[in-house]
């Protein structure tokens, strides 16, 4: 039984590594609009919580969160304006970007 599990954990690591540098490639040809959807809900539910908590747990307890609450709303602002820039970039109604 452990030698399957392994064996099925193998499979998924190689095909999640595989498909990982096509993945990267991808996101830097051009805007796309569902990667700035993605990082809109990255940056509005995810970056604060996830600072904050990084913070907290690399300084001083009550000065760490209080920093981790300043820098994870500013990453937050970022990495959702970002989002939303390129979500605007890669908004095409009339297919004009189309080869």
């Amino acid at each position: 039984m452990k030698a399957r599990q392994a064996a099925v954990w193998l499979l998924a690591c190689g095909v999640i590594l595989s498909l990982s540098p096509r993945a990267a490639a991808a996101t830097k040809d051009e805007p796309s609009f569902m990667h700035g959807l993605g990082q809109v809900v990255a940056g509005v539910v995810l970056e604060l919580p996830k600072t904050v908590l990084d913070a907290t747990f690399s300084g001083p307890p009550v000065v760490g969160t209080a920093v981790g609450l300043l820098a994870g709303t500013a990453r937050a602002l970022q990495v959702t304006v970002g989002g939303v820039v390129e979500m605007a970039a890669g908004f095409d109604p009339w297919g004009t970007k189309r080869k």
